[in-house]
Formats: structure tokens, sequence, C-alpha cells
């Protein structure tokens, strides 16, 4: 237990940083797959951008804590969970493994546990004690996670509404409009590929009226971080 507990202290700041980058250059290199379409390619790269210059912004802000639970919870969650799969896959009738081990899922693992144990450190050392305040972007929290829970349902609206609350309540409120701006990013370029593909008049009614909130949400971060920059 001790060991778990003074496991953020175990590496520099310096160190820790550096660990952070690598990791964003490795998830970076594991994103550039098929871009045969590139609006799709851009659905899934630009909401990416966002949450590592979330995390990397966070981390040089001196909130390690919510950087890291931020990467967990938004691309390394389910890693723990595929390596656990693959490792109760065995069969006796074959004696081999059903599923296959690959360098990119222990990768993702060692990650994963990395991630696990800084956090599970910072929770024992009591370093959760933010609240959420009263500032505007906790309206616009609210209101972005209503959105996502009519399009997306509970467990996904929570998943993507999580990053921003944890940056609000580390006081990175810039951080949280870039994490909130993150969960609908990809919704232009979505609406360019079923505008090129002329699919649109195809679309139900639901469709535009999640894509016209969506770029009012758009619009809404974007003229926020502007007048953060200032």
């Amino acid at each position: 237990m001790n060991f778990i507990k003074n496991f953020k202290n175990v590496l520099s700041q310096s160190v820790t940083t550096l660990i952070l980058v690598l990791i964003a250059v490795y998830i970076l290199f594991t994103s550039l797959g098929n871009t045969s379409n590139i609006w799709l390619f851009l659905a899934g790269l630009v909401p990416l951008l966002l949450v590592l210059f979330a995390v990397l912004g966070l981390q040089l802000g001196k909130k390690s804590m919510a950087a890291h639970l931020i990467l967990l919870i938004t691309l390394f969650l389910g890693a723990g969970r595929a390596f656990l799969l693959v490792l109760t896959s065995f069969d006796f009738s074959s004696f081999s493994f059903n599923e296959t081990f690959s360098l990119e899922l222990i990768i993702n693992v060692i990650i994963f546990v990395y991630l696990v144990l800084i956090v599970l450190s910072g929770l024992l050392t009591n370093e959760f004690k933010g609240g959420l305040g009263s500032s505007p972007v906790v309206m616009a929290a609210i209101i972005a996670f209503i959105f996502f829970f009519f399009r997306d349902g509970f467990s996904e609206a929570v998943l993507k509404i999580f990053p921003p609350v944890v940056a609000l309540m580390f006081g990175s409120p810039f951080f949280a409009i870039v994490l909130l701006l993150a969960g609908v990013a990809d919704v232009p370029f979505r609406f360019l590929n079923v505008l090129f593909n002329g699919d649109l008049f195809a679309s139900p009614i639901s469709y535009f009226l999640f894509t016209a909130f969506a770029f009012y949400l758009i619009f809404g971060a974007v003229t926020s971080l502007l007048k953060y920059k200032k």
C-alpha cells in the first residue's frame, strides 16, 4: 500500500512530463492509420489532438493528477479489460490462447497500469479535493451533458463529461472548455462526410437537430477559448 501511496513521488515532474509526451507521440503514431476517407480521419484526429493538448497543458500547469486521470479515462480505460480478456482466453482443449497478444496491447496495458498507479497514489494522498465552484463553464458542462445524454445515452454522456469536470475540479476552466470542445469536434467532419457522400437527405430529423446543436456548442467553446487567450 505504501508503494502505491508514494508512487507519484517516485518520478520527478520533468520525467513525468517526458513520459506523458512519449505517450502522446505513441497515441498519435498508432492513430494515424487508414486515411482513405479524409473527413472520418479528421473526425478522429482532431478530438484526439484536443485531448492530448489538454493533458499536456494540465501537466505543464502542475496539475499532473488531473492530466493522468483524464488520459486514463479518455484513452486507456479499456486497455486493462482488453488485456484481461486475452489473458483469460486460454483454451485447454487446444492448449492455446483464442485471442492473440500484440505489441500494442502490451504497451497499452503498461501505460494503463502506470496511469492507474498514479491516480490511486493521488487518491490515497487526498489530492482530489477540488470543487466545481461557480464558473460559467459549469453551466456549459451541464448543457453539454444534456446534449450527450440525448444523443448518445447516459454512459457515453458520463464518459464525455467526466474529463472536463476533472479539469474544473483542479481549477482549469480553459482546459475544461478544450475537453468539452473535444467531445463535439468530430461533428463538422462527420457532417462533411455525409454531405460529400450524398447522404444528407437520407438522414433523419434527429441528425440535423443534434448536428445543429453541436455546431452551437462548438461556436460557444471557441469564442470562450478566444476570450481566455486575451
